[in-house]
Order: C-alpha cells, then sequence, then structure tokens
C-alpha cells in the first residue's frame, strides 16, 4: 500500500525535473544570445564613437596649424601693406628696400612659396624670385580683379592656380595696397605650395581606406592625401554628401556624419571643421573597414563562445537528468531511513529533557554570580567616570574597549558603550593623529613597557584642537601576556599656550639681533663675560660669533685704547646712555669705523651692558664726497661768475677796439703809400690787434672764445707743433712722446687745442727750471665711469663713455698742495710777470670742449695734466670758413645800422659810405624798427648790435621778420660770431659779424647777402 504511492510520487518528481531542466537551459541560452548581441551592438557603438571623436580632434589638430600659418601669412602681408602705402605717403617705393622687407618676410615664414608685390595694372614688380626685365602680369586672376573692384575686400584667399613664376600648384593669400587718396595701388599677396600644405596633412593616419581634403568655400577640393585615383582627387572637384554641405550652408563650423553617399558608394564616417576664420574647410573620411576592423574580430569571436556554450550547456543538462534521476532513487531510500532515525530520536530527546533539567539549575547559580559582577563593574565605572583626565583601555588591536565619561565627550559619543569596536581612525582625530597613537599603542605593548608624559595634539569632536599630556600602560591578562593597553590624559592647551608665547618672544628676540643690520653686543657687568653676539657684530670686527663670545670687554685692547672700556664702566655705574665715535683696528685686524651706543639693563638682578655698534664708514665717505661735491660747486659758480664778468668785459672791450681797428683800417685807405703817418697807424693796429687777442683769451676763459670746431687727429695736432715747442722751452729740457696707435677722433678747434698744450708745457719747462728735465706728452683711450669724471676740474657732471686723453707731464719742482685748488682761479699766479689767465683759459677751452682736466703732483717730484675730450661720433667734418677775399667789392642802396655807441655809429656808417651805400642810423632797437617801417622799400639791408636798449638787436629782428619775412639782417656783436650763429641757427639771419671787424670783412658780408648768386652758403647755414 506504502509502496505504490511512493513510485508514483518518484515518477512524477523525475518527469517535474526534466520539464524545469529544460525551461532553465532554454532561458539561459536564450538570455547569453542577448547578451552577446547587446555587447556586439554596444561595441560596435564605442568603435564608431572613437572613430568620431579621432576624427575630430585631428581636425583641429590640422585647423589649428594651417590657420596659424595662414594668420601668419597674413599678419606679414598687412606689415607690407603698411610699409608700402606709407612710402607711397612719402612720393616713391624704394625697390631694393621693399624687395629686402618682403625677402624677410618670406624667410620668416617657411610655410609660403613667394612673396611679392604687383602694381594697379597687375605686374609684378617686387618680391622673391622676380627677374629684372622680365614682367609677369596677374590681373586676370581673381583675387586681383576683387581687390582691383572692391576696398572693403581685406584678405582676398584664391583658389588653387598655376604658379606665373614657379610654375607650381599654389593657393595666393593677398591685399590691396591703396595710395594716400584710397586709389588702388596694386596687391601684395603671398603663395603657398600645394604640395607643403599636403605636407601638412602626410603625417595624419587616416587608414588604408580613408582620406584628408581641404577645399575652399564652394566645397571644391584645394589638396587631399591620400591623394588617389579617383575624379574626386582632383584639385577643384567637389566630394562632400549633401547632409556635410546642407550642415555648412546653416552657418556650422564643425560636424561630422555617419551613413552612406552617392560620393563614397559605401558607408563613411566623415567629419569636417572650418580652419579659423578663413573660407576654408578641412574634411576626413573614415572607411569601416579601418576603424570597425577590431570590432569584426570580436563578433566572430563572441558568436563562436556563444555557440560553444550552448553546446556545453545541452551535454550539462543529459547529464544533470541523468544525475537527478538516480537521486529520486536514492531520495526513497532516504525515506525509509528516516522513520527509523525517528525513533532513535524520541530515545534521545528523553535524555536530553532530564540534561537539561540540572543545566537550569547551573545557569541560576551562574547568573547570581554574573549580577554581583555587574555590580562591582557598576562601581568601578562610575568611580572612572569621576576622574577628570580622559581615560580609554584598547585590546591587543588597539580597538577601543571603554572609556569614561570624559573621554565620550571628546570622543563625540553620546555613551561610553558606543566606544566600543571603534578604532582611532573612527573618531573625530586627524589621521596623523590617529596614526601616531597607534604607533605608541604599538610601542607600550610590544616593548611591555609604560610611556608617560607624551605631549601630542588631538582634535575634539566640537572642532576644537587641545594639547594633551597621555601617559600609556601595558594591561596584562591572567597569564602575564600583555592583553591591551590602557591610556590617561588630561588637558594642558593653556600650559602649552603660555610656553609656545613665551618660546615665540624669545625666538622674536633672537631673530631680531640676529637680523639686525647693526652689532649688538651684551656683557654680564659683573664679570664682563660676552653673553650675546650677532653676526652684524661679527662681521664689523673681523672675526666669528664664537670668537666674539670668549672676549671679556675689560680685557680688549681696543676698547681701553679708544677709551670705550671707562665709557662701559661710567654706563654700568650710573644707568646712562652713551655713544662715541671710534676709528681704530679691531683685535681681529681689521680697520672699522663705527658709532658706538651703550646702554645699562637688568636681568634676573643682574646689571647688564648692551653695546650696539653701527658701521658709519659708508656715511663718512659720503660726507666726504658731499663736501666735496660743495667745493666743487663753490669753484664751479665762482668761474661762472667770473667768466660772466670777463665775457662782459671782453665784449665791452671788443666795442672799443671797434672804433680804433675800424678807424685805424680807413685810414690806412685813405692815406698815401708814401705818407709817414702809416707806419703809426699800422703800429695802432697791430696794438689794437693784440688786445683783441687778449680779449679772445677772455672770452675764451669764459667758454665764449671763437671756435672753428673740424675733426681732429689728437696725435696730429701734437706732432704740428713739435718745432714750436722745441723753440718755446729750455734747452736743457727734452721732449718725449708717447702716441697710442689707431685712436678716433675728435671735434674740437685746433688753433684753441695748440693754446692750451703750449700752455701746459710752457708751465711744465718753467716748473723744470735751470735743471735737465723731460717733458712727457702722451695720447691714449680711456672708458671713463662717473666716479672716475667726479674726481676731474672741474665735474660737470659729463656723461660716461670713451674719451681720449692727453697728458703732459713733467720731473720738474711740482706743486703745494695747497696751491692746486687755485691754479685755475683767474689772475692768480705765482709767476713774477704775467696776467694770470693762462690757465684759467686752458680750464675755459677743455670745458668748452665738453672736456675736463685731472692734475696729479706732488712737491720735488714733478706735475702731470690728464686732459680727457670726448671721441668724436660718427659724422661728417665741420666746414672750414672760407678765404678772405681781395680787394673791397662795393654795392648800391640804402643800409641800415643801429648800435647804441655813437662811436661806432659813426664809424660803421663810414664804412658802408666807403663801400658805396647809403647810411640810415639807429640808437637802439625801437628806432631801427621805427626807420625800417618808414623806409623799408629802399633799404637793402639792416645791421643790428645785439646789446641795444628799449629793443634789444634779438627782439628786433623778430619784429622786423614779423614786419618783412625776407628782410636781409646782419647781427654785430662783441660776443663769439660762432656762439651767435648757433643761437640764431633757423631763425633766418642772413650774417653775423664779431667786433672788431674790418672794412674788408663788411665787404664780404655785404657781398654774400646782397649780390645775387654769391655767399649764399652762410646765409643758408644759419637759416635764411
Amino acid at each position: 500500500m506504502n509502496a505504490a504511492p511512493s513510485q508514483r510520487n518518484a515518477r512524477q518528481s523525475g518527469r517535474n525535473l526534466v520539464v524545469w531542466t529544460a525551461s532553465v537551459v532554454l532561458l539561459v541560452n536564450l538570455f547569453l544570445a542577448l547578451t552577446g548581441f547587446f555587447s556586439l551592438w554596444q561595441s560596435r557603438e564605442t568603435y564608431l564613437g572613437n572613430a568620431q571623436v579621432q576624427s575630430d580632434n585631428l581636425l583641429q589638430a590640422l585647423s589649428y596649424s594651417i590657420a596659424g600659418a595662414l594668420e601668419s601669412a597674413d599678419i606679414a602681408l598687412l606689415s607690407m601693406v603698411d610699409e608700402v602705402q606709407q612710402e607711397l605717403q612719402q612720393g616713391r617705393v624704394e625697390e631694393g628696400e621693399l624687395n629686402s622687407l618682403l625677402a624677410g618676410q618670406h624667410s620668416r615664414l617657411p610655410m609660403l612659396d613667394s612673396m611679392r608685390m604687383a602694381d594697379a595694372q597687375g605686374d609684378i614688380r617686387y618680391g622673391t624670385g622676380v627677374q629684372a626685365g622680365v614682367l609677369k602680369n596677374v590681373s586676370q586672376r581673381s583675387y586681383f580683379k576683387k581687390l582691383a573692384a572692391d576696398p572693403k575686400a581685406g584678405l582676398v584667399i584664391s583658389e588653387p592656380i598655376l604658379g606665373l613664376i614657379s610654375g607650381k600648384r599654389v593657393i595666393i593669400l593677398a591685399r590691396r595696397v591703396e595710395r594716400p587718396g584710397g586709389a588702388f595701388a596694386g596687391v601684395v599677396y603671398c603663395a603657398i605650395d600645394l604640395e607643403r600644405v599636403r605636407g601638412v596633412l602626410l603625417p595624419m593616419q587616416v587608414g588604408s581606406h580613408g582620406r584628408i581634403t581641404l577645399t575652399d568655400a564652394s566645397l571644391s577640393a584645394i589638396v587631399r592625401h591620400p591623394q588617389g585615383t579617383d575624379a574626386g582627387a582632383a584639385t577643384g572637384q567637389k566630394g562632400v554628401p549633401r547632409e556635410i554641405s546642407g550642415q555648412i550652408a546653416r552657418g556650422r563650423e564643425s560636424g561630422s556624419y555617419f551613413g552612406e553617399s552617392d560620393a563614397w558608394g559605401s558607408p563613411r564616417l566623415a567629419s569636417f571643421r572650418k580652419v579659423g576664420r578663413f573660407p576654408l574647410y578641412l574634411f576626413l573620411e573614415l572607411a569601416p573597414e579601418d576603424f570597425l576592423g577590431r570590432w569584426r574580430g570580436e563578433l566572430i569571436q563572441i558568436s563562436t563562445m556563444v555557440c560553444v556554450f550552448l553546446l556545453v550547456t545541452l551535454v550539462l543538462s543529459r547529464i544533470i537528468y541523468l544525475k537527478c534521476r538516480r537521486q529520486a532513487a536514492a531520495e526513497d531510500e532516504l525515506t525509509q531511513a528516516k522513520e527509523e532515525l525517528e525513533l532513535r530520536v524520541a530515545e534521545r530527546t528523553a535524555e536530553l529533557h532530564q540534561a537539561n533539567l540540572k543545566l537550569t539549575t547551573e545557569l541560576a547559580e551562574r547568573e547570581l554570580a554574573e549580577k554581583r559582577e555587574r555590580q562591582g563593574r557598576s562601581m568601578l565605572a562610575q568611580i572612572i567616570d569621576t576622574i577628570p583626565q580622559f581615560v580609554f583601555w584598547k585590546d591587543r588591536e588597539s580597538i577601543y574597549q571603554g572609556c569614561n565619561a570624559v573621554f565620550a565627550k571628546g570622543a563625540g559619543v553620546a555613551h561610553t558603550d558606543e566606544i566600543r569596536g571603534k578604532s582611532d581612525f573612527d573618531l573625530p582625530w586627524l589621521p596623523e593623529e590617529s596614526e601616531a597613537y597607534r604607533s605608541d599603542d604599538r610601542a607600550v605593548m610590544d616593548e611591555n613597557r609604560a610611556k608617560f608624559h607624551i605631549i601630542e595634539q588631538q582634535l575634539q569632536a566640537g572642532g576644537k584642537r587641545l594639547w594633551v599630556d597621555t601617559t600609556k600602560v601595558p594591561l596584562l591578562n591572567e597569564q602575564g601576556e600583555v592583553a591591551g593597553i590602557l591610556g590617561v590624559y588630561e588637558d594642558v592647551s593653556e600650559r602649552k599656550a603660555v610656553e609656545e608665547s613665551r618660546d615665540k618672544a624669545l625666538a622674536l628676540v633672537e631673530s631680531l639681533l640676529a637680523a639686525s643690520p647693526t652689532g649688538i653686543l651684551v656683557y654680564e657687568g659683573a664679570s664682563g663675560c660676552c653673553v650675546m653676539a650677532n653676526q652684524a657684530m661679527a662681521a664689523m670686527v673681523g672675526g666669528t660669533r664664537q670668537q666674539i663670545l670668549a672676549l671679556n670687554f675689560r680685557e680688549i685692547d681696543l676698547w681701553r685704547e679708544a677709551g670705550i672700556l671707562q665709557l662701559a664702566e661710567q654706563v654700568l655705574s650710573d644707568g646712562r646712555t652713551r655713544s662715541i665715535e671710534v676709528c681704530a683696528q679691531t683685535s681681529f685686524e681689521k680697520s672699522i669705523q663705527a658709532e658706538f651706543l651703550l646702554s645699562r639693563f637688568e636681568v634676573e638682578g643682574r646689571w647688564h651692558l648692551m653695546f650696539i655698534a653701527v658701521d658709519i664708514a659708508a656715511r663718512k665717505g659720503l660726507e666726504e664726497e658731499k663736501r666735496q661735491i660743495q667745493s666743487q660747486m663753490l669753484h664751479v659758480q665762482k668761474l661762472e661768475s667770473l667768466g660772466v664778468l670777463a665775457g662782459g668785459i671782453a665784449h665791452d672791450f671788443n666795442n672799443i677796439l671797434m672804433v680804433v681797428l675800424g678807424n685805424a683800417d680807413l685810414a690806412l685807405m685813405r692815406l698815401p703809400e708814401e705818407t709817414p703817418a702809416r707806419d703809426n697807424l699800422q703800429q695802432i693796429e697791430q696794438a689794437a690787434s693784440r688786445a683783441a687777442d687778449l680779449a679772445q683769451q677772455m672770452l675764451a676763459y669764459s667758454g665764449r672764445g671763437n671756435f672753428v670746431i673740424q675733426k681732429l687727429d689728437l696725435a696730429q695736432t701734437v706732432k704740428e707743433m713739435a718745432q714750436m715747442l722745441e723753440v718755446s722751452i729750455s734747452k736743457k729740457t727734452q721732449l718725449h712722446y708717447d702716441f697710442a696707435p689707431d685712436l678716433p677722433a675728435i671735434s674740437g678747434d685746433a688753433t684753441q687745442l695748440r693754446q692750451v698744450i703750449l700752455n701746459l708745457v710752457l708751465n711744465a719747462s718753467e716748473a723744470i727750471g735751470d735743471n735737465i728735465g723731460v717733458i712727457a706728452i702722451r695720447t691714449g683711450y680711456l672708458e671713463c665711469d662717473r666716479a672716475y669724471l667726479s674726481e676731474t676740474w672741474i665735474d660737470d657732471r659729463l656723461p660716461e663713455g670713451p674719451y681720449l686723453m692727453l697728458e703732459i707731464s713733467d720731473n720738474g719742482c711740482g706743486i703745494k698742495k695747497e696751491i692746486i685748488p687755485k691754479i685755475f682761479d683767474p689772475f692768480f699766479t705765482t709767476k713774477f710777470t704775467g696776467r694770470g689767465l693762462g690757465m684759467a683759459a686752458v680750464l675755459g677751452i677743455v670745458r668748452s670742449h665738453n672736456g675736463a682736466i685731472k692734475i696729479y703732483s706732488e712737491e720735488g717730484k714733478g706735475s702731470t695734466f690728464r686732459l680727457l675730450l670726448p671721441c668724436m661720433s660718427a659724422q661728417g667734418e665741420a666746414l672750414q670758413p672760407a678765404a678772405e677775399e681781395e680787394g673791397l667789392w662795393r654795392g648800391s642802396g640804402t643800409v641800415l645800422l643801429a648800435d647804441d655807441e655813437e662811436s661806432i655809429r659813426a664809424l660803421g656808417q663810414e664804412m658802408l659810405e666807403t663801400l658805396g651805400f647809403r647810411v640810415l642810423t639807429a640808437c637802439d632797437g625801437r628806432a631801427a624798427v621805427e626807420l625800417y617801417r618808414e623806409k623799408r622799400e629802399e633799404i637793402v639791408c639792416v645791421v643790428l648790435d645785439l646789446t641795444m636798449p628799449e629793443l634789444d638787436g634779438e627782439q628786433a629782428f623778430t619784429v622786423l621778420r614779423e614786419m618783412e619775412p625776407g628782410v636781409r639782417v646782419i647781427l654785430s656783436s662783441g660776443y663769439n660770431e660762432l656762439e651767435v650763429s648757433r643761437k640764431f641757427e633757423g631763425y633766418g639771419v642772413s650774417g653775423v659779424m664779431q667786433k672788431p671787424y674790418k672794412l674788408a670783412e663788411m665787404s664780404r658780408k655785404l657781398r654774400q647777402i646782397l649780390e645775387p648768386g654769391e655767399g649764399s652758403q652762410e646765409a643758408a647755414e644759419l637759416g635764411g
């Protein structure tokens, strides 16, 4: 009865097992197939996306590269357009300079094949590769027509064309050139070789079936890589799909498209990007066989794996089915065994009931013991929680097992039990703090030895950071082994803050003392031992800090000799701060010049002496330099004042000599040759000429001498004087010359410089006297800095730079030290006879040449005078004054003569009448202006004195120029003719005459400005 139902149940179970097994296998296989197909689809999309990103990156890189080259070319074109238009504004284009500029721009841009300019007719005139006499014309080129027709065209980029000169396929970048009025003047253009553009595309990896194309705005191909053999690869062909051209038409500058197009005949991935701001586009085509090759391999691999899996699952399903059949049979046997087991379990249950009763009794006894233990632990916990310190304990792995209430609050847990099972990294401490705590734990447990007073920081749960003093001891189990650790710490933040504040104050004081630029020493007053010395003091005295610290101030010789020791004892006695200046040598053999400040202070009931030293060597040097500068400034002011006086005296002297020389000149001209009085007149003329020379010397001293500036070879100037110098000095004195070779030229007046050389050589000869001696004349080249020039006579703040040196030295008696500052004073002399103007004139001439003088002299050992003259810059030689003409020139017309000296007016009138002119005279500038206003039609020339009352010569000249811009005016003055000429250069003065002048000079000046075609050079020089 029981066997039949069991067999039916077994058969039913077998059928259910087969159904479930088949269903599971079918679902698994279906899931696997779907998963494989989804993975393949997702992989294909990934490869497609990667290819799109790669194409965008390639196009972006190419766009930046090509746009950069085009921008550089455009900038070069703009600069050349500006240069050409500037030259057009000036009237003409310099062919050589423009060709050089075009070649320079071409060499700077290696991408360019050429850079040229064509004129308004299209003829290529300038640039690289243009051959003289061979004209090429670009007037029929589209870019030329567009720029010629549209003034606002800007940069024009042509279609690919064949270069007229190079014969290569190029694209042209061109810009319009306009004349000053805006008319078309031509184009400046540069050519870019298409092969160079293709060279930019060659490194790009686009696969064996891909290609990259550069097109113009009409999407016609300019260049393509790889070149290919199909029709679309030719220049000018169009091969862009409608989808891409549609995106460009809508204004997009970049995009991608994947699909099939008639232009390609197969599916492709296409991307495009505009090249910067230029009407050019880059297209990149990638074939699926290039970027989906790996995906197809994955397709085959995954398909194979799915098929294998299906086969394996079918085999396994069969095996499982057979196993389940065997298991069903085994279950029948198991059921029978179960019934036998239940009988045996019932018997065992009765035995266990008796054991359970016994266990209940034992548990009751154990619970009572645990209760007592809990009460003890509660008491211990209360005691620990009342301790104000932080208390915790951990196990062997540094895991918290408990803590008191104070620790729990700092750790941010609500109850002490919550700390169990946490590590330091689970609490608010910083990671570095937690690592340090665990390191201390390991040290205590590994060494089984307590660690006391660990000062460390801890971040509390409330965000407050504490300084804590921690003690950790090992916890032992019943076997005496280390089972954990017990820690106790307390908050020492306030104590730590006090200590840090004290340490910072001490560190600040030490840093200030160490960094102080002044030397600082501190000595103990009673013992005299040095307790502190900074580095500045060590550097000042030339020793080390250790050497100074080893010294006792009562044993230092310098302190005793300089009176510092006595001063220090007084400061220690009464506490008053004192100072002293010392210039001496230290114990370390170093000279110092310093100001010492001594003061007393108290430390822990004992007096200490503080010693502060300030190095005053630099200050003393500045004071000395200031004193020297003030002395030189006073000397300069004195010389300037005396120079003004000398110049004024020379001016008035020349006016007086004008009357003497002029009347003597007229008398000599009118007297017959046999008249005895001619000798007397000639002697008067010679004496007046010598007086005029004296006036010139006074003008030279004042810096207003008559200079004829020209390019001079200094050595040659000295050589030309050799014979004159030989006969001017004592027979017992020898001249020695030492000329440096290849010296640059100077700009100066040869006559004035010869006077300087002669004066210095004569003074050297007189210093040698009747003894046998040598005078050395040497030339050389010096680079002078400001410090060297500041020591010269007189420092006029001359610029630093190259100077020529002329040195005249002797081995005579030398100059006394107290006399040297006076030798250049006017009228100072050590000779029995003389005017005392020789050296003053030397200084005046040298200063007028923008030079300076240095003096080296020692009494009994000779003197050296070194003249410094600035080197001449690159310039032409000054014009030499024209030689006086033979005979007197006579003219006609009316001349207006204005001078405040009646004698000069009378003399000038007589001279002018002698030359055939009618003369009108005026006693001042205002009268001269009124006379000219009344009779301007008949006046052919005006002679104005510079110094007159009412209106001076300059003011009168200005008024006359306003009345008549073409008026002919000659200015006369007792001052230097060259100085007056320079002052009125460019103002339209016809000529200048320096008093005293003779009849011949007046005749020459009038002829230069009145006779057509004669003497126009001087008027041109003065701006007339």
